[in-house]
């Protein structure tokens, strides 16, 4: 129907046109002067000239002025008597002038008249030419425009007929018709259109309501199916309560029946209670003994199975420490058997080309004739160990030489030379550094992992090249050292190396291992003499793993986004408790409430001389890269920052999915000696995939292990487990949160009397003990989490992690009804150098003392571990608490990681 309403408009405007010039015809009023008044103004003049504008009026007037002046002081002298009729002549001259000066008069009326309403009809055409010029002008824009140059031309036509101006005004009143009717039809135009912008609107507007009827149906269904489960819910509520009151009367009914039953006893047995009570009294001591000794029994049998156990463990680790030995010497009796086959072929070509020269020094030379036969090609020398030396830092002890020959051709995370990650954007540029294909010089040289070719003197004439494998051609760069600095290094074969007999190479890796490339890479040196291979030898490199390190690390460094004064009290207290173990307090402006989620704090190790060098190298997350900078520790000033995989589109229930808090690792364990990764998995949407297998292409700390947190409102597993270091070094317990552990808090509050005593102090959930236990939906939904979540996630953690129960402190908490802890969640703490800071979860007061503070601290008190409560009651309101809000930064393991690791890790 579009084309119908142009149709329209084309119609309309055709006819606003018509209307326009009809409406604004000249009138024939204004087409010719009056002939009378040119006539009268053609009479006798003074200077016989007629006047043609006001000015020349003006001066008509005063020369007729001064004329009958003059005439008026001739005539006031007396005539002669013979003069009498210069009297009469100047008497009719007197009145030819007075009539004269009166018609002047009245023409300057007119004219000024004139020019008048001449200059107000060009002030109204000015302000019609401004409104017309407005951009975007609307129909009412036009119509005043409109009704100016209207009022312009009616202006126009009072300028009398009789005037100077009466010949422009008629040309000047054409003009202002066309214009007039130029106003009309955009006029028209302007209301055509936005006609149809009216219609379009009133389309959408009835579009949007009935999206809104629709949205408003849809919500009413979804409010009526929740009214209806919450009835429902309500009316199970309902019978099971009548049905625990039916059990509890009959339960009372019951023991009234029993105590009349003890009162009838008691009088028919009154006489013999004495002996029965004297005969259980002794039963009761058989028993008593009786159980002491099964108890004695049982911990002698558990203390031995404790022994046996800890036998086969040992027994277990030293047969695994046989077999590795016996691997090594295997592998060693190996190396050396290969290493002697190639001295021996070595030895063998060595011969051989001695044998090529003594038959080369006895061929005659060539005669003149013979000139035109090719030239032979020159003696290539033979390559052995000593004369073309390739490798890097095979055994990891700081230094290159013939040690490390030994496995330069097979990489693994316990041998093998390291490559260095060497990020050249540092977060800060727009092309990842694995994506630049020109990469002139090194960002930083210290961080290159050098590779040494040295070379004999026979050598000088070849042409040496380095090659890697295409697959991590792309991912790796590597420059020689010259005397004008690092230069870049060719690796597809094409330019050759600047010759010297000691060549120094340095390898950068632009990235770690990830799901596309397993870190690794075969690097190829190659001496050509006229195209013919003399001599070449391979190394396999590896990039060294990121790692984290775990919650039971020293600590350098606390991180805290200062929120103004909301959080003041909880960074005061914060660095109460903090700086006295020797860390620091960074105090970050504007930055995210929850630092734990904007980065994961790791680091690399790398061999030196005298030590291994610590990198921190941090994983920075994707969410919101504008406002999530990247946080610079006060502590390392190189800290490399890394961002994995892209951002994902979560819905608002698995939005903190990815965040870091997310992923944990544990301390050494059996089998995983730098610690095992674990994550949150909340079933529709588990941690990002690719940082997974991230984490499972270092091959240290892996494979990470899924906890089921899709019953929590963050989705973190920080919420519920923490790994606490003892005061024994090497040991630790892990925290897990119990709601069975919560409600039986409170049983045995109100089972002493407290009943009434405040809980959850100062925050939105504040009640008392009794007024919680009455609340059984919420008692019978912590339960549920106990028996269906918790219990299942120890279970597994205990098989996968190794633990032991005594390993293992269950702390009080209690969770809402969508996952939050409803008072502060004291799982949610962060270790610093032997103190543990945790969340104040203002239980009751008694006696002074805070019930729930002191229950934490006797679980605790075993392992000797120091507890600081801080006020966060900012963040659990925002249902967070003290890990969620800081982040930390940990001294890396001082053992290196190959160390720790067995052989051929």
């Amino acid at each position: 129907m579009r084309w119908v309403r142009y149709i329209a408009i084309a119609i309309i405007n055709g006819f606003g046109v018509v209307i326009g010039i009809i409406w604004v015809a000249v009138p024939t009023t204004v087409a010719q002067p009056s002939l009378n008044y040119q006539l009268a103004l053609s009479g006798r003049q003074p200077d016989g000239e007629t006047p043609q504008s006001l000015s020349e009026l003006y001066k008509l007037r005063d020369r007729l002025k001064v004329q009958l002046d003059n005439l008026a002081k001739t005539s006031d002298s007396a005539p002669f008597p013979g003069e009498l009729w210069k009297s009469a002549i100047n008497r009719q001259q007197s009145q030819t002038l007075t009539q004269q000066l009166q018609n002047v008069q009245s023409q300057i009326q007119i004219e000024e008249r004139a020019k008048y309403n001449w200059d107000d009809a060009a002030k109204l055409a000015a302000q019609a030419v401004l409104i017309g010029r407005t951009s975007n002008p609307s129909s009412a824009t036009w119509e005043e425009s409109q009704r100016l140059w209207q009022l312009a031309i009616n202006t126009l036509r009072l300028i009398p007929h009789d005037s100077f101006l009466a010949d422009r005004a008629i040309d000047k009143t054409i003009e202002y018709q066309g214009n007039l009717s130029v106003a009309t039809y955009e006029m028209q135009v302007a209301r055509s259109v936005e006609k149809i912008r009216a219609e379009e609107e009133e389309i959408r507007e009835r579009a949007r309501q009935e999206q809104e009827k629709k949205e408003f149906a849809r919500r009413e269904i979804e409010r009526k199916e929740q009214e209806k489960k919450d009835r429902a819910r309500k009316e199970i509520e309902r019978q099971e309560f009548e049905k625990q009151e039916l059990a509890r009367k009959e339960l009372e009914r019951q023991e009234l029946a029993r105590k009349e039953l003890e009162r009838q006893e008691f009088e028919r047995q009154e006489l013999a209670r004495k002996e029965l009570e004297r005969q259980e009294f002794e039963r009761q001591e058989l028993a008593r003994k009786e159980l002491e000794r099964q108890e004695l029994a049982r911990q002698e049998l558990a203390r031995q199975e404790l022994e046996r156990q800890e036998l086969a463990r040992q027994e277990l680790a030293r047969q695994e420490l046989e077999r590795q030995e016996l691997e090594k010497q295997e592998l060693a009796r190996q190396e050396l058997e290969r290493q002697e086959l190639a001295r021996q072929e070595l030895a063998r070509q060595e011969l051989e080309r001695q044998e090529l020269e003594r038959n080369q020094q006895a061929t005659p030379q060539p005669t003149p004739e013979s000139t035109a036969t090719p030239t032979p090609t020159p003696v290539t020398p033979a390559a052995s160990p000593s004369n073309f030396f390739f490798a890097g830092d095979t055994n990891r002890d700081g230094q290159i030489n013939q040690q490390d020959e030994a496995g330069k051709e097979q990489w693994s995370l316990s041998s093998g030379a390291l490559i260095s990650f060497n990020d050249r954007n540092n977060d800060r540029g727009k092309i990842p550094t694995w994506k630049q294909t020109k990469v002139m010089v090194p960002r930083r040289a210290a961080m290159l992992s050098q590779v040494n070719l040295t070379l004999s003197e026979s050598f000088k004439t070849s042409q040496l090249f380095i090659t890697a494998d295409s697959i991590a051609s792309p991912h790796i760069s590597v420059f020689q050292k010259t005397g004008d600095g690092w230069q870049p290094v060719d690796l597809s074969g094409a330019k050759p190396l600047v010759f010297s007999t000691n060549i120094v190479l340095g390898v950068e890796a632009k990235q770690f291992a990830d799901r596309n490339w397993n870190g690794t890479v075969n690097l190829k040196a190659t001496a050509l003499n006229n195209g013919q291979e003399i001599a070449s030898t391979t190394i396999q490199m590896g990039v060294s793993p990121w790692m984290i390190a775990p919650n039971t690390a020293p600590v350098t460094e606390v991180q805290v986004s200062d929120r103004g004064a909301v959080n003041s009290e909880f960074i005061s207290q914060l660095k109460q408790a903090v700086e006295p173990t020797g860390a620091k307090v960074k105090i970050i402006q504007g930055d995210r409430t929850w630092m734990q989620d904007t980065q994961k704090n790791g680091y690399v190790q790398l061999p030196e001389k005298s030590e291994i060098r610590q990198f921190n190298v941090a994983l920075k997350s994707n969410s919101e890269p504008e406002k999530n900078p990247p946080v610079k520790s006060t502590q390392d000033r190189d800290l490399k920052v890394v961002k994995i995989g892209n951002p994902r589109s979560l819905d608002p229930v698995s939005q903190w999915s990815d965040g870091y808090g997310n992923l944990q690792v544990t301390p050494p364990i059996p089998g995983h000696p730098m610690g095992r990764v674990y994550y949150g998995n909340s079933g529709n949407a588990s941690f990002n995939p690719e940082v997974l297998d991230f984490i499972q292409a270092q091959r240290i700390q892996g494979p990470p292990v899924d906890i089921d947190t899709s019953w929590l409102l963050t989705r973190q597993v920080d919420e519920i487990i923490n790994f606490i270091p003892t005061q024994t070094p090497g040991q630790y317990v892990m925290a897990i949160a119990s709601p069975e552990a919560g409600v039986k808090l409170l049983e045995e509050l109100e089972g002493r009397g407290y009943g009434d005593v405040a809980i959850n102090r100062g925050l939105s959930t504040q009640t008392t003990v009794s007024a919680a236990l009455k609340n059984r939906a919420l008692i019978q939904h912590n339960l549920y989490l106990q028996n269906q979540k918790l219990n299942p996630i120890i279970e597994k953690l205990k098989r996968e992690f190794l633990l032991g129960d005594d390993q293992i402190v269950q702390v009080p908490v209690m969770f809402g009804y969508s996952g939050y802890a409803w008072w502060p969640n004291m799982v949610n703490s962060v270790p610093v150098n032997g103190k543990l800071l945790v969340s104040n979860p203002r239980g009751p007061m008694i006696d002074g003392v805070d019930y729930t503070q002191e229950r934490l601290r006797q679980l605790l008190l075993p392992a000797g571990v120091s507890v600081s409560f801080l006020d966060d009651r900012y963040y659990q309101e925002l249902k967070g608490n003290v890990q969620s809000a800081t982040n930390t930064v940990r001294k890396p393991e001082e053992r290196p990681f190959w160390q720790s690791l067995p052989n051929n890790y």
